[in-house]
């Protein structure tokens, strides 16, 4: 988008014209909700927080300091709620990964550090889940990579619910462990974490 154009954009959302914040929010609502589920598996969630992106958005918008474009702007409002989100729950880990198995940064809103300290996380990620007994780990895998919910893994493997929450809450606390000092350090850019 032409800087010229970018600048209108910005002066009519600061001045409240709703038009131009519809549209605004009909072009970016989806690639910010999909963005959002990098960081957060429920999708009733990540909805919540992208709502409230915009409202505070809105709310905000005399006040509002954008410098590079609107779609970065709230890219970055967008990270920012996620992480706090994260940070507010207990830290029950669960671990996600991306189609490619990288984090995606949107426009310029990672910095090559944060690259680098993202894929150091990621590495850390995967030895922890590799490390988790044979059990714990794939359903752990059924229930934050592929979403099951604990009875229909329960079903699948043919084992009790409880045995599913004790395998899942295991996988948590061994998580926690080990990223602790690591998470205390890094809490920064992308992570490919949810705390649940």
């Amino acid at each position: 988008m032409p800087q010229q154009a970018e600048k209108e954009i910005i002066q009519l959302l600061k001045e409240g014209n709703l038009t131009t914040f519809n549209q605004v929010f009909n072009t970016l609502y989806f690639p910010l909700y999909f963005y959002c589920r990098k960081y957060i598996s429920s999708p009733e969630d990540a909805k919540d927080l992208i709502q409230n992106v915009f409202l505070r958005f809105w709310d905000k918008k005399e006040e509002i300091s954008i410098e590079v474009s609107v779609k970065a702007y709230l890219f970055r409002s967008v990270q920012n709620e996620c992480l706090n989100y994260l940070r507010s729950a207990h830290l029950n880990v669960s671990y996600f990964e991306t189609e490619n198995g990288k984090v995606d940064c949107p426009d310029s809103s990672c910095t090559p550090d944060v690259e680098i300290e993202n894929r150091e996380l990621e590495h850390v990620i995967y030895s922890i889940l590799e490390e988790l007994p044979l059990q714990c780990k794939k359903i752990f895998i059924m229930s934050r990579l592929k979403g099951l919910k604990n009875k229909e893994i329960a079903k699948i493997l043919a084992i009790s619910v409880r045995t599913v929450d004790t395998q899942i809450y295991r996988a948590l606390k061994i998580f926690k462990t080990k990223l602790k000092n690591h998470l205390a350090i890094n809490l920064i850019g992308l992570i490919i974490l949810f705390l649940m």
